[in-house]
């Protein structure tokens, strides 16, 4: 607000030295004053101000050449350009480099309006000089205009006239140049990008993961099966109505060790970023509690490795207790297995990345509801996926025996070398 008050202030300043306008014959506007004139003042109904002594002051030739170069800042749009400026410097008044750049812009304006002059008036060089040398210099700053400054680069502006116009083999000999440079640094990053396709995972190891959760007393397990780096995630609600959310990926430390690394969330709030490492086939455990001190979580992992199967995505609940000599299991929504499920449809556009679908799951084990968890940002690819997932059958979640309506999360992936896309893994 300070600055867009001295803004306007600096505008107030300008606009009253001016005086009493008057409209010309020629539809042009002359002020009482000479400072920092002739300039284009306003926003919304720009107009020529000339200097009190417009006449006098120039010869015949001096002043067509400086309404013409008026006439470029009109036709340009320059003063909405400078209210843009004046805009970003009350947005991001606090940036120290903002200043020196909108001076530098405005400095840019006048000798582009220069060149255009000179282009247009061939062999006025010296006349055009003339003229800047006898123009005033404003004793205060325009906001919302185009004049000439207090401190102007009036050497620079005469400097410039000196050099020739460029041609247009010039110009077309520029854009070959910055064309031929562009298409060059985008061939070397592309070159520069690691290999991607169905051979850099290849011989990538595929691991088992149980885990058995215990939030606040309730437990929960259950098993994920993937490649190596491939993240898996899963969520528990609690009675207490907590809903802690894992999102984990399994790498080979060396030839024995594991490393199970991830992010574990009680709401929106990031708990911790555990990094577990254990031999191929042990054990490790974990707990974190909230800040506040009301939720308790436990886990248990234990990762084997299952060598380079491409059987993945297989979710395997784990049974909860012994009832009486009958098994009752307490187990999220997990999918069929991606071998009977139909992969998305690739569309036509073969654009990149991976969605990730969060599935209601209906107790009869359909597709209740289904909705984009994270977008892959390509509407067609979260179609195809959306689409695709309406067909797949699920297992249902399980309680005390019985199946329920649960959640699942599926990312799919769709990569150009390996068309159809691919089911990377689901997680409850």
């Amino acid at each position: 607000m300070l600055t867009m008050a001295w803004l306007l202030r600096q505008q107030r300043r300008f606009v009253r030295g001016l005086g009493t306008l008057r409209r010309r014959d020629d539809g042009l506007w002359q002020a009482r004053a000479a400072a920092g004139l002739p300039a284009v003042v306003g926003l919304w109904r720009p107009r020529i101000v000339l200097p009190v002594d417009f006449e006098q002051r120039y010869t015949a030739p001096e002043r067509r050449l400086v309404l013409l170069h008026e006439q470029v800042h009109l036709r340009r749009g320059d003063t909405v350009v400078n209210a843009l400026l004046a805009a970003m410097q009350c947005l991001y008044w606090f940036n120290p480099l903002l200043p020196l750049a909108v001076r530098r812009c405005r400095e840019d304006q006048e000798l582009s309006c220069d060149e255009r002059v000179v282009a247009r008036s061939d062999g006025a060089r010296r006349s055009y000089g003339d003229a800047m040398l006898k123009t005033g210099l404003a004793l205060s700053p325009l906001p919302l205009g185009c004049h000439w400054q207090d401190r102007h680069p009036l050497k620079a502006r005469i400097a410039m006239l000196k050099r020739p116009v460029p041609g247009k083999k010039q110009w077309f000999a520029m854009v070959l140049l910055c064309a031929g440079l562009s298409t060059g640094l985008g061939y070397v990053a592309w070159a520069a990008q690691p290999a991607q396709g169905e051979n850099a995972d290849a011989d990538a190891p595929y691991y088992s993961v149980k885990l058995q959760l215990d939030v606040d007393g309730e437990t929960r397990g259950f098993e994920m099966r993937g490649q190596a780096g491939k993240p898996f995630a899963f969520s528990m609600d609690t009675a207490a109505g907590r809903r802690w959310e894992g999102e984990f990926s399994v790498q080979p430390l060396d030839a024995e060790k594991i490393v199970l690394t991830g992010i574990l969330r009680e709401g929106r709030k990031v708990i911790v970023a555990p990094r577990l490492v254990m031999l191929a086939g042990g054990k490790a455990t974990m707990q974190a509690r909230t800040q506040d001190g009301g939720s308790l979580f436990r886990m248990e992992a234990v990762v084997a490795d299952l060598g380079t199967s491409p059987v993945v995505g297989v979710a395997a609940p784990v049974p909860k207790a012994h009832i009486g000599g009958v098994q009752t299991v307490d187990a999220p929504a997990s999918t069929v297995g991606f071998a009977n499920m139909s992969p998305p449809r690739y569309p036509p556009s073969l654009h990149t990345g991976e969605v990730v679908l969060k599935v209601d799951v209906a107790a009869d084990g359909t597709a209740a509801v289904i909705v984009v968890d994270r977008s892959s940002g390509h509407a067609d690819l979260d179609e195809a996926a959306v689409q695709a997932a309406r067909g797949w059958r699920f297992n249902p979640a399980r309680k005390d025996g019985r199946t329920v309506a649960g959640k699942v999360r599926i990312p799919v992936r769709f990569d150009r070398d390996q068309i159809p896309a691919t089911i990377d893994g689901s997680a409850p």
